[in-house]
């Protein structure tokens, strides 16, 4: 049986001005169940890192992924066995997609793309 993932957006921009802009392509999206999502984060900040996060109604933020925005990208999953997940940076460096390559209904979340503009440090404890 094929069930509705409904994916809200939100975007965050850590530790910079309201000057410069993030946005998101839409805010709510439905998905089938084994479908491929794409959430893409426009920027037009100069950022290092983006980061992505996915939150349950009434639960804290959850770490997704982490990517480096450069020519060549790093990413960093939270769990590294979590190969649904990929990002894709445009060319231009202006615009990182979130992919999830099979959607399940435990996808069903807000998900929230935030940037830095310094190297955070991440340690799995």
């Amino acid at each position: 049986m094929m069930l509705l993932c409904s994916i809200l957006l939100i975007l965050a921009l850590v530790g910079h001005t309201l000057e410069d802009d993030i946005t998101l392509t839409s805010r709510e999206e439905y998905y089938l169940e084994s479908s491929r999502v794409k959430i893409s984060c426009n920027y037009t900040v100069k950022s290092d890192i983006l980061l992505w996060y996915r939150q349950y109604s009434g639960s804290a933020p959850q770490f997704r992924l982490y990517t480096t925005v450069t020519s060549k990208p790093s990413v960093i999953r939270a769990k590294s066995d979590d190969t649904r997940l990929s990002v894709h940076l445009s060319k231009e460096r202006t615009c990182v997609d979130l992919e999830i390559s099979s959607a399940e209904v435990t996808d069903s979340a807000l998900y929230y793309c935030a940037l830095s503009l310094s190297s955070i440090l991440y340690y799995r404890l």
